[in-house]
């Protein structure tokens, strides 16, 4: 095997249509990743899943909540005057970007910031044509 494709390209004799998607799960398997903010994700029906961020400390005004072709992104901007002289300093406090890849059919419902938790909840929308039916033999 060539090791100089890319994992997309390795599945394309068998992802027939699915180069875009191979692609955009290719940009996401970066090493550089971190595990901040802490993060859980929640399935609360077979087509909703609730995306909780822990953001302790944050106001509203500094996260920013935007999807744009289908990458979901939260991200943060410190605005704080940290002057204090800190004994200890165990929260963290640093700006960040973080995204999630969205399927094609997955909508964001809402966006709540309760107890330090912001919460994003995700359902997703099976078209008609998609959806299970069975059909009639003639």
């Amino acid at each position: 095997m060539n090791n100089a494709l890319t994992k997309w390209e390795r599945y394309a004799p068998v992802g027939i249509g699915l180069e875009d998607m191979f692609r955009r799960l290719d940009a996401f398997s970066d090493s550089t990743a971190t595990n901040y903010p802490p993060y859980n994700i929640v399935k609360l029906e077979e087509d909703k899943h609730q995306l909780q961020i822990a953001l302790a400390g944050w106001d509203r005004g500094d996260i920013e909540v935007s999807v744009e072709q289908l990458i979901l992104q939260v991200k943060t901007t410190d605005t704080r005057n940290d002057t204090g002289e800190y004994l200890h300093k165990g929260v963290s406090s640093r700006s960040f970007a973080r995204n999630w890849q969205l399927s094609d059919n997955t909508v964001v419902e809402d966006v709540s910031y309760v107890n330090g938790m912001l919460l994003i909840t995700l359902t997703k929308e099976v078209p008609e044509e998609q959806k299970r039916r069975v059909l009639p033999i003639s």
